[in-house]
């Protein structure tokens, strides 16, 4: 598979590695001083690309949807920040009847994660006693914060808690309301991403955490995602693209 790269700093260089590992050729590779060309240039004439992988910067998510969906060539976008558009970009690529993968975490292990969280949500439910909390760490050069992963497991948590309605972040307000699940982050040295759900009650604590070792699962998660949407069409979250269309239905 012919892949072009939308982003090149250290996410851009771990995917190169796990495509080339896993068969595949970059064959462009484009960043804030060699932007992605515009649909009518010659480029594509001369480069048959099959998929872009998307970890640039939150500002130009659109921009890169339009392109790709434009062009009819598969969009992986890995990039947080966006959510204020999310439906407005999505709606977009459908309405031109592109194809896009996207995500706030492309490890595997980040999306079995989501998964027992929502068991445990589902179970906690029943338990008032239980408060819920969501902590996440991040080196200090992320830009989003609370991350994108996190604010993803507080959807999760909403929509299984029904006495929680609403996400508080760190930098809103140090007080929780009782129908708020706070969310906290820390940002220090270099670390990939942790991400924690504590259930709180007088008697005790459950604490569910997901720790990435590197960015290497993020990298494979990504070429993943492009391996496998050369098989569909449309607009699909990584997590319906791993458990809904591909490997539970082979």
């Amino acid at each position: 598979m012919n892949i072009a790269l939308i982003g090149y700093g250290t996410m851009g260089h771990e995917i190169e590695t796990s495509a080339l590992q896993r068969g595949h050729s970059v064959i462009a590779r484009f960043n804030s001083e060699s932007l992605i060309p515009p649909t009518v240039s010659d480029f594509y004439k001369s480069n048959s690309i099959q998929c872009f992988i998307d970890f640039s910067t939150a500002s130009l998510v659109r921009t890169h949807a339009e392109i790709s969906s434009t062009l009819g060539i598969p969009l992986v976008e890995g990039t947080t920040g966006w959510q204020d558009q999310k439906k407005e970009i999505l709606d977009r690529v459908r309405n031109k009847n592109g194809t896009m993968v996207y995500g706030s975490n492309f490890s595997v292990g980040a999306q079995m994660f989501f998964r027992i969280v929502q068991q445990a949500s589902q179970l906690m439910d029943a338990f008032p006693d239980y408060d819920v909390a969501i902590h996440e760490t991040h080196h200090t050069k992320k830009k989003d914060a609370p991350s994108g992963t996190a604010l993803t497991i507080g959807d999760i948590i909403l929509s299984q808690i029904h006495r929680k309605t609403a996400i508080k972040k760190q930098s809103e307000s140090p007080v929780i309301q009782p129908n708020e699940i706070g969310i906290t982050s820390t940002r220090i040295g270099s670390v990939p991403g942790i991400h924690s759900v504590m259930f709180n009650s007088v008697a005790d604590e459950i604490e569910l955490t997901h720790r990435a070792h590197n960015r290497s699962g993020f990298a494979f998660g990504a070429v993943l995602a492009a391996e496998l949407i050369q098989n569909f069409s449309g607009v699909f979250s990584f997590e319906e693209l791993l458990f809904e269309k591909s490997f539970t239905h082979q």
